[in-house]
């Protein structure tokens, strides 16, 4: 391939056979890592998730550095650092370089992007804070104003969003990547690659400017009905309505040739020798080539709400208990509400059901914040009830007939306090008088709780009961 003649021009990081070329840091920057989610889409967090970051346990920091704790609600990876942001506004940086000790404080911000080298955070008025580095001026020449939505970080470039739609670039213009931003209002999100840059316009079509290696533009597919895109260094990748996965331009790590099939998707990201895409279900997809472990350590299990891929290593965030509910008949694999009487506060229920007595949980399932809470509603009023926790899920996750509802735990069951409900709902604190953490099986090993009740007829004939449906927490460190 042509390498550019301008001298103030950084080299492309391939080789004529696309592969990635290591040379010195100061050669420029390497590689861009964009998560869709940071670009502009809509955050799919529940505002109690923790971060889970997998990899090398040795490049700078970023896995084993990881904060602990929950309350994280976005998340974003550059080269070699990350940089997440809280519930309550403010932002948790580490890893590697310039980007970790020049992160901004404060609780203003709503919104955070990854370049390779430099970082962006959105704050709350709509304006944008840049720091790291400024070798092409992505930090510097940061717009000033408020009424941005949206921010991307690329090599050596960055772009945001305005709230008409319209769209803006600074920095390294290698390859018209700034003088090449399409120009009107409409677009609804944006996403920087290392070389090349894509938004998404309000009917789902894909814009692609920049540099065209690999295809990287006149290969983008055509037509309205997409709802996510993400740019990497040599590829990129677009999520359609049904959820399935597009992916086009260079393939030396397979990026493109082995892109998950299948529907369900709904953001992804994309890295050095991998990339991550996040199922509606919680669950996590990794692909390409496992050189950094990035396939081979992945976590397991639903939960996840955001996902970003580092140049060596992934980060999620991850919450336990936005999924935790369940309730599955009896012991037949019959649907919920589980065979319930008729009658208010009559028999289980799930999530999304009426009828029956609802168990949720809120809080953090970290044993560091241990503020877990359980809730149930949907009682008769005045009548007493308990939490019952155990270890497994019996027969296979369908439960055990109990009564008129289900006793979907088991194993090491026990029994908290008694407690009455008022009208018609309670709220436990603690598990025997401690947190629940406290009183849980443990850090990784689900802990499943479910309410256990007098019915309305209140009789004492010792087989008067209802249950509600149950909630399974995996606790964290």
């Amino acid at each position: 391939m042509r390498i550019p003649s301008n001298p103030s021009v950084r080299p492309l990081p391939f080789d004529s056979l696309g592969r990635f070329l290591s040379g010195p840091a100061s050669s420029g920057l390497k590689l861009l890592l964009a998560s869709g989610l940071a670009a502009g889409l809509p955050s799919l967090a529940c505002g109690q998730g923790h971060l889970e970051s997998w990899g090398p346990l040795d490049y700078h920091g970023v896995v084993i550095n990881t904060p602990p704790g929950s309350g994280f609600t976005a998340v974003a990876a550059g080269e070699n650092f990350s940089i997440a942001l809280r519930t309550d506004g403010s932002l948790e940086c580490w890893g590697y370089l310039g980007q970790v000790p020049s992160a901004p404080t404060g609780t203003v911000f709503t919104a955070v992007a990854a370049g390779t080298h430099h970082a962006l955070a959105l704050r709350s008025d709509g304006s944008i804070l840049s720091w790291g580095d400024d070798g092409y001026s992505q930090v510097s020449s940061t717009p000033l104003g408020t009424g941005f939505t949206a921010i991307a970080g690329g090599a050596g470039h960055s772009l945001a969003l305005r709230a008409d739609g319209s769209i803006e670039s600074w920095g390294d213009d290698f390859s018209g990547q700034v003088t090449g931003t399409p120009t009107g209002t409409g677009y609804v999100a944006v996403s920087a690659g290392y070389t090349h840059s894509l938004a998404l316009r309000a009917d789902g079509s894909i814009e692609t400017w920049g540099y065209d290696g690999f295809g990287l533009i006149s290969n983008a597919p055509a037509g309205p009905g997409f709802i996510a895109v993400a740019g990497g260094a040599g590829n990129s990748s677009a999520i359609r309505s049904d959820g399935s996965l597009e992916s086009w331009g260079m393939d030396t790590y397979r990026h493109v040739s082995s892109s998950p099939t299948g529907t369900g998707f709904t953001a992804v990201a994309i890295g050095r020798h991998h990339a991550v895409a996040l199922r509606g279900d919680g669950s996590i997809a990794v692909w390409g080539t496992n050189l950094t472990q990035a396939l081979s350590k992945a976590p397991d299990g639903a939960g996840f709400t955001q996902v970003a891929a580092g140049w060596f290593f992934c980060i999620a965030i991850r919450d336990f208990n936005a999924r935790g509910a369940y309730c599955f008949g009896d012991t037949h694999g019959a649907p919920c509400p589980c065979g319930t009487s008729a009658g208010t506060g009559e028999g289980c229920m799930n999530s999304t059901t009426t009828g029956g007595a609802k168990l949720r949980a809120s809080g953090s399932s970290s044993l560091s914040d241990d503020t877990l809470l359980m809730h149930i509603s949907g009682l008769p009023g005045n009548k007493p009830g308990l939490i019952l926790r155990g270890a497994n899920q019996l027969n296979g996750g369908l439960g055990s007939s109990v009564g008129d509802g289900l006793l979907c735990v088991g194993g090491q069951m026990a029994r908290s306090q008694i407690q009455v409900a008022s009208g018609g709902a309670t709220i436990f604190t603690n598990f025997q008088g401690q947190r629940f953490g406290q009183s849980g099986y443990g850090a990784g090993i689900p802990t499943n709780y479910q309410f256990w009740y007098r019915d309305a007829a209140n009789t004492c004939s010792g087989s008067a009961f209802n249950f509600s449906n149950a909630w399974t927490v995996t606790w964290v460190p």
